[in-house]
């Protein structure tokens, strides 16, 4: 074998355990042992035990299923062991399936009775979970769970079953009924409105209430941990919230994961009792606690955990920090060309009449402040010597404004040139893009480093800022295509993203005549179209397209739409190159808003980018030509 084949081989050998440790990025796609093999508990993990209810509110990739498993006594068991006394809850993972409970709707049954039928089909899923757990300490713990019979009994008349003997006697009836009603489902609407219906929540509390009679499990609080809430029906949510308002002396509780969405249902089934926050639930916002209480140690850990993983020889010798360096603002600025429009600016103000005190003045500056003598000249639209005179006269000042919008500058040094007009690189640059999402920064250390081998390097050789810039792009890429399949809506997603994206891109390009780092915005309304605003937002939020936060930053986020500001997910900015970090905001009209989602986009651009920038002609980067077509239609 030759040298260069040998290479290759080792190449694809230490990628194939890259795809094996880190290439797995969704909890679904792990078994159990993977999975709490590498889990990590999240700084909010003591909030979640206790008889409390709590809503787990968080997007796409922030760790909502991995929690709820953890908690769950499959988690349990790998995380604590196998004495139950040890654990920090007794529950069960239970996935809402969107193909399911859009079975409960429609033909011609009014939703007061779809209520009933669904009210029952979750008893007899909460009853199937408890008898789960019976069924896996029989089996993995060898323990026959006791029981008292005559609540047993009063299971079976609340169902109005045969009267169970036992608990093996009970599960089999419950997967009986559970099968006969999705018979039903769909079957004959008659014997849809004929069946027998149980009372909400009434059979769970008799089975909990029966299985007190074991001493393991006296002080037992079932806790049924719910993952995406969010496909269930506005009814069907009403259904669950119920239960929820009424926890405290049934023997069960709920751990809810919900994707973060502009409305959510707050009813119950009784008039004028909603879910109210914190007397009924404890919210828990996960990316707002991983923000608070350092998401980059959390993130961090994790990762390391997945490089573990790799056989010995491939592991890396260096932490996460060092394997994705920093880079300076001034070493950045110096790679994009800052240097060569240093010179070109200097022989501006020696043509513009500079002196030589002068000209020495410029010279000692900082990289930042002397490209900014170029940038505000163009913003005020006076010379450079004018504003050479400017800095000089109050260099503490300049001083200042070179600080406030270094940043900013990054973004032109190679405008209307060809290759990387901005690096996103560095562990702290790929936190802040991943703004909490797990999932994110998985995928880019694992791109990051597919990328770095392929490039024939070790995992102990610090990832180029090329590469890491690369990588993110690729993510950024690869999270815009995915929106294409998520929902209904997915097309109006993209779409939406594509506009705003190229709209911030050309505005971080061309600074002139508006605020820099302009990433965020505020719809304004009219009653007219309000409500599909509202649509829009809440699929963008709930699909991880758009972020939303309180509008005022003193007040907490009441849920009110028109108090909120909006920005794409920080993870799209560098595939459209523009400032990842919250910085400013504009104003865009519900009409011009909602066409940026549609067929007709390019109108809406235009208009937004005419009123802001004085040059919005500006070259499609090379990334974003496959989707010229929509960019130029």
């Amino acid at each position: 074998m030759s040298q260069n084949e040998s290479k290759g081989s080792s190449v694809d050998e230490i990628q194939k355990a890259l795809s094996l440790a880190l290439g797995q990025v969704r909890t679904e796609q792990l078994e159990a042992g993977e999975l709490f093999e590498m889990f990590s508990k999240p700084v909010y993990w003591a909030k979640l035990v206790g008889k409390r209810p709590c809503m787990l509110i968080g997007g796409r990739g922030t760790g909502k299923t991995t929690t709820l498993r953890g908690l769950s006594f499959e988690g349990q068991s790998k995380l604590s062991g196998l004495d139950i006394s040890d654990w920090t809850a007794i529950g069960a993972y239970w996935r809402i399936e969107s193909n399911v409970v859009t079975a409960f709707r429609g033909r011609k049954i009014a939703e007061d009775k779809w209520i009933r039928i669904f009210s029952h089909y979750v008893n007899l899923q909460m009853l199937s979970k408890i008898l789960d757990f019976v069924d896996w300490r029989r089996s993995e713990l060898s323990v026959d769970t006791k029981f008292e019979e005559s609540a047993l009994s009063l299971v079976g008349i609340s169902l109005t079953i045969d009267d169970p003997k036992n608990l093996q006697e009970l599960s089999l009836s419950i997967d009986r009924e559970i099968a006969f009603l999705e018979a039903k489902i769909n079957g004959a609407t008659r014997e849809l409105e004929d069946m027998k219906n149980s009372a909400l929540g009434k059979p769970v509390e008799y089975l909990l209430r029966s299985l007190r009679a074991d001493s393991d499990l006296e002080n037992l609080t079932f806790t049924f941990c719910i993952d995406e809430f969010e496909n269930l029906e506005p009814y069907q949510q009403r259904v669950i919230n119920t239960l929820v308002k009424h926890v405290g002396d049934s023997g069960f509780t709920f751990k809810i994961g919900v994707r973060s969405t502009v409305r959510r249902e707050r009813n119950t089934l009784v008039e004028d009792q909603p879910l109210v926050d914190p007397a009924d639930y404890a919210t828990i916002d996960i990316v707002d606690h991983l923000k608070e209480q350092s998401f980059s140690n959390f993130a961090a850990k994790i990762c390391e955990s997945r490089l573990k993983r790799l056989p010995e020889s491939y592991r890396p010798r260096i932490d996460i920090l060092q394997l994705l360096p920093d880079l300076a603002e001034s070493d950045e600025a110096l790679m994009l060309g800052a240097d060569s429009l240093i010179l070109e600016i200097r022989s501006d103000l020696v043509a513009q009449g500079a002196s030589l005190v002068q000209l020495q003045t410029f010279d000692a500056m900082s990289i930042a402040s002397a490209c900014l003598v170029d940038y505000w000249s163009k913003t005020q639209g006076v010379s450079k010597l004018a504003m050479l005179v400017e800095a000089i006269s109050d260099p503490g000042k300049w001083k200042t404004r070179a600080n406030n919008y270094s940043y900013a500058m990054l973004f032109t040094y190679k405008r209307g040139k060809r290759g990387l007009k901005k690096y996103y690189c560095g562990w702290s640059t790929y936190i802040s893009i991943c703004d909490g999402n797990i999932r994110y920064a998985l995928r880019l250390v694992y791109e990051a480093l597919i990328l770095h081998t392929a490039d024939k390097r070790d995992l102990s050789e610090p990832v180029s800022p090329e590469i890491q810039t690369d990588a993110a792009m690729r993510v950024g890429d690869m999270s815009l295509r995915e929106l294409q399949g998520l929902s209904a809506s997915g097309a109006q997603l993209m779409r939406l993203n594509l506009s705003l994206g190229r709209i911030y891109g050309v505005m971080a390009a061309e600074p002139q005549g508006h605020t820099p780092e302009v990433n965020q915005f505020r719809v304004t309304r009219n009653d007219i179209n309000s409500d599909d605003v509202d649509r829009l937002l809440d699929s963008a939020i709930m699909h991880g397209a758009l972020t939303s936060f309180a509008g005022d930053k003193q007040a907490r986020n009441s849920g009110e739409t028109k108090q909120n500001d909006y920005q794409l997910h920080p993870i799209f900015s560098p595939y459209f190159q523009y400032s990842h970090r919250r910085k400013r905001r504009m104003n865009i009209a519900a009409g011009d808003f909602l066409e940026l989602a549609g067929p007709n986009a390019r109108r809406s651009i235009e208009k937004i980018l005419r009123s802001r920038v004085s040059n919005e002609v500006v070259e499609l980067p090379e990334q974003l030509s496959i989707y010229s077509g929509f960019y130029n239609e």
